[in-house]
């Protein structure tokens, strides 16, 4: 089931925008997680610059 099946099922609007805000808070918690972890990871110093 993809969500242009679940947006596009003849449920109460209010369940849609439900739907919709949820799958956008989910989106954006997944993003601002990876873009967090990104930033609190230190660095890895490579062999190199010894």
């Amino acid at each position: 089931m993809t969500l242009l099946e679940i947006f596009s099922a003849p449920i109460a609007s209010g369940a849609q925008l439900f739907l919709l805000i949820l799958c956008v808070l989910i989106g954006l918690g997944a993003g601002l997680s990876a873009v967090d972890l990104r930033n609190t990871t230190p660095p890895k110093e490579s062999k190199d610059n010894k």
